[in-house]
């Protein structure tokens, strides 16, 4: 908060008024925690581990995790099959599967639904809706155009499968991308109350798992998958 006054008030002095009571700013924080605080570690465990960087909690953070998030990093990677222990020496191991679930740009967990999608034929819909889940929701729902908006919306819904909108999304975006010039794709995405720079976000993590997986040698289907072969 005090950051965002301190930007109104470059040129001279004013007056700052907040929207909410003192007694809930005083209650605020000085500083925001720190991310590696707040969020889950499995994705920096799987990264350390595999530059090699030692013992995760003796690494000399700036701002050391709890050891219980910790914990429940190395639980989620070791569940997914990523690291092993090494009791010897208090480290943990990267495992094949866990190698190259490090290279992928996603959170581990999103990262094995692209690795574990090329048994069952649906690579490319596990890379669609990865990347989707990896960003905020593109489809945006303004209060005053709620209706509109869900009218929009409701040509890509699947009556089976939130999964699957995303994949119909994914296919439209493309169709009419092709078809349009950039200004006008971008005006057609405020038509359709889709964010444009999301969608963006949507397609350059698309594109960077795409590289990954084709430097790993995994097949991407041409045809579209099944609805059983993406959620078997």
């Amino acid at each position: 908060a005090n950051q965002r006054k301190g930007r109104c008030g470059r040129v001279s002095e004013g007056i700052c008024i907040r929207l909410y009571s003192e007694d809930d700013f005083l209650s605020r924080p000085e500083f925001t925690d720190p991310e590696i605080l707040r969020t889950n570690l499995a994705s920096v465990i799987l990264q350390m581990t595999a530059l090699g960087l030692g013992d995760i909690a003796a690494f000399p953070f700036v701002e050391a995790p709890d050891k219980r998030n910790i914990q429940d990093g190395v639980r989620l990677l070791e569940e997914l099959g990523a690291i092993t222990t090494d009791e010897q020496v208090s480290a943990y191991k990267l495992t094949p599967l866990g190698r190259q679930l490090s290279q992928l740009p996603v959170d581990p967990r999103l990262a094995r639904m692209v690795l574990e999608a090329q048994k069952h034929g649906c690579v490319r819909e596990a890379m669609i809706i990865t990347s989707a889940l990896s960003i905020q929701d593109p489809r945006e729902r303004p209060m005053d155009k709620q209706q509109a908006s869900d009218e929009k919306h409701r040509r890509f819904h699947d009556k089976e499968s939130d999964f699957l909108a995303f994949v119909n999304l994914w296919n439209y975006l493309g169709e009419q991308q092709k078809a349009l010039s950039s200004n006008a794709f971008r005006r057609l995405c405020r038509t359709d109350y889709l964010n444009y720079l999301r969608v963006r976000e949507w397609q350059d993590i698309y594109t960077q798992l795409r590289q990954v997986v084709k430097e790993l040698g995994i097949p991407v289907n041409s045809e579209p998958a099944e609805y059983r072969e993406i959620h078997i």
